[in-house]
């Protein structure tokens, strides 16, 4: 029987949940259009972040759609028919989103049932996407996204240290323009802005890169699973531990503090 796997969003879950499909042996992704409004206060009693309201819609099903079909364990990724038969409810991991003392890929797995500690840190810390042909942006190897997601009141240290070695000559930047306008205004870094059309394009800039830089979004998500350097700029309203990119014992993944 072909695996079924089902979600509705966001981006960055969704890529958490597919080491879970690639340790299943993958199948059949569907996703189930418009549903984070609800979600959100069904689950957590409130309104979505603006960042999510009304969000996995036809257009993000676009965007990612090239993406998704690009990993060789992803048979087909098409939105849900109501009528479809799911094997693996992949949105199961939200009854256990608050409060667990995990990551994402933790939380995925707890929620289908695997209980084996060295099966589980195998599954977070191998690389789970793929693209065809990453690109490498001739004297750029480092790509940078910071979402306006849990911003501090003042910068870290450690973008002025980079600066100051030099780093902005060879950066790019990745993701929405505001946020490319809003980084070189906050850091006073003057570097390339990268138009990313698919989240294929965004997946194929990240691969090439020697270095990815950001915060908690779907960018880092991509990095992590490509199994790229990473930097994470993490969020301090809440303990690393509990922040939903924190991969304990990933080698390639290092941490410095927003403040």
């Amino acid at each position: 029987m072909t695996n079924t796997f089902k979600h509705s969003g966001t981006f960055g879950d969704i890529v958490y949940s597919m080491p879970l499909v690639k340790h299943f042996g993958g199948g059949e992704y569907y996703l189930h259009l418009n549903q984070i409004d609800y979600l959100t206060q069904h689950f957590y009693g409130g309104m979505p972040s603006p960042f999510h309201q009304g969000r996995m819609n036809m257009n993000d099903f676009n965007y990612m759609k090239s993406f998704m079909e690009a990993q060789d364990y992803i048979s087909k990724f098409k939105v849900l028919d109501p009528q479809q038969e799911i094997t693996h409810n992949l949105d199961r991991f939200r009854q256990m989103f608050v409060g667990h003392p995990g990551n994402y890929v933790d939380i995925y797995s707890h929620s289908m049932g695997l209980r084996d500690t060295a099966l589980i840190d195998s599954i977070r810390t191998s690389p789970w996407l793929t693209v065809p042909q990453p690109r490498i942006i001739e004297n750029k190897p480092v790509v940078i996204n910071r979402t306006d997601r849990w911003l501090p009141n003042k910068l870290s240290p450690q973008w002025a240290a980079w600066k100051n070695e030099g780093m902005e000559r060879d950066a790019i930047f990745v993701g929405l323009p505001q946020e490319y306008e809003t980084f070189k205004r906050t850091m006073g870094w003057d570097i390339p802005y990268q138009n990313c059309p698919t989240m294929l394009d965004l997946a194929e800039i990240i691969a090439g890169a020697g270095l990815f830089i950001g915060n908690q979004s779907v960018a880092l998500s991509i990095a992590i699973g490509l199994g790229v350097e990473v930097a994470c700029e993490q969020r301090t309203d809440l303990p690393l531990e509990r922040n939903e990119c924190y991969f304990h014992n990933a080698s390639r993944v290092n941490y410095f503090s927003q403040v």
